[in-house]
């Protein structure tokens, strides 16, 4: 292998490398940001079942007087 060789396959090389990284960055960019749309539908989920539990017991209370 000569220095022209080498110096041509060290372009192929860092692409590939360049490519795997880039990769490995954008699956893990979407599995946190799936999560964290996750956790804030979980978060939303939890307020309207609050707020109807609240005017369930409100409605229950007022029923009972």
């Amino acid at each position: 292998m000569t220095l022209h060789d080498a110096m041509r396959e060290i372009p192929d090389k860092a692409s590939y490398m360049t490519a795997v990284g880039a990769g490995t960055f954008a699956g893990w960019l979407a599995d946190n940001w799936l999560g964290l749309v996750g956790v804030a539908i979980a978060a939303l989920g939890l307020a309207v079942n609050w707020y109807y539990s609240h005017q369930r017991h409100k409605l229950m209370k007022e029923q009972q007087e």
